[in-house]
């Protein structure tokens, strides 16, 4: 086979779509999440509003600036039918209903709110409609979506999708790591600082969720050098991501690479390291959605026949498992 076919066939590969679908369902949830708290902190106004009427940001009633506020007025009234929809197709997405109209949907209402308040707009946010580009253009609701449920009369589905998202996916988790383990060039984060960088970050009052007894990080303060290390190795060793799944993915050629690479299960401790930093993230640091929005990406990672042997694992029906 010539490499131009070899090429094609890489980016036309077929495969079931639960993977994607996680992705989906899980970067709805937290698009959902992050929308409910703003309710919850009464800050739609703040955020959103125009300045007439308590806003925040650049929107006023005589600079609209979003098309929305242009066709039905600057007003808080407009403002809050915006974020209505903008929850509704969220959750819209989530559930995998009309899922490529609705990833688009929402990643135009996003935009529109990043316009309405930028100060407010947090990398997160960047990456997250990055990803909703990607859906827009995947099959993310062959399965495990109410799309599914009325087309197939199936939850779970064997429908076959491009496979070309999900790889888009995890280059951006590639990206998104790898440049971030490149910005952690302080000295607080190398040998001539000590990697002090955690052990600074959990005094730092407005990081952390609770407050830690000082004596207790002296006490750990190894710890938080070994963390610190690890995670600018953790993050800069994405570039070898791909390496890993390729690696994976010809296990049959059987090269000294090959048997060493996956016998060492690399990729899998890759993603577990990801798992563990983003988890601990969520529980010391007081970071808003950032680890939930990365680990809403990490399905990506595995095969979908995977997550179809973990569901037998998990002894789910396997009537549900059987084709469409």
């Amino acid at each position: 086979m010539s490499r131009w076919k070899k090429y094609v066939a890489f980016w036309d590969h077929r495969e079931t779509g639960e993977s994607l679908a996680l992705v989906r369902i899980l970067l709805g949830a937290v698009v959902l999440w992050d929308l409910l708290q703003v309710q919850r902190l009464n800050l739609v106004r703040v955020l959103w509003a125009p300045v007439e009427e308590g806003g925040l940001g650049p929107a006023s009633h005589t600079e609209p600036l979003i098309w929305f506020y242009e066709r039905y007025g600057a007003t808080y009234g407009t403002t809050l039918w915006l974020y209505g929809i903008t929850l509704t197709v969220a959750a819209m997405l989530m559930l995998g209903l009309f899922s490529r109209c609705s990833a688009l949907a929402l990643l135009l209402l996003y935009a529109q709110l990043e316009t309405l308040s930028p100060d407010a707009d947090r990398g997160i946010d960047t990456l997250l409609r990055d990803v909703m580009c990607i859906l827009v253009f995947a099959r993310a609701g062959a399965t495990l979506s109410l799309d599914a449920l009325i087309w197939k009369r199936k939850l779970v589905t064997d429908t076959l999708v491009p496979a070309w998202p999900r790889y888009l996916v995890i280059a951006q988790l590639m990206i998104l790591y790898f440049f971030a383990g490149l910005a952690k060039d302080a000295a607080s984060w190398s040998w001539n600082g000590g990697y002090v960088a955690l052990f600074y970050v959990l005094h730092e009052p407005h990081h952390i969720r609770f407050v830690i007894p000082h004596d207790a990080l002296v006490i750990a303060y190894p710890l938080t050098q070994i963390g610190t290390l690890t995670t600018v190795l953790w993050e800069r060793s994405a570039v070898f991501l791909p390496l890993l799944k390729w690696l994976r993915n010809t296990r049959e050629r059987d090269t000294r690479w090959h048997r060493w690479a996956n016998k060492l299960r690399l990729l899998e401790v890759w993603a577990c390291t990801g798992i563990f930093f983003h988890l601990m993230l969520a529980l010391l640091l007081a970071l808003g959605i950032f680890p939930w929005g990365c680990l809403a990406l990490y399905p990506a990672l595995a095969k979908p026949e995977t997550w179809r042997r973990w569901a037998q694992r998990l002894r789910l029906p396997e009537s549900s498992l059987a084709p469409a």
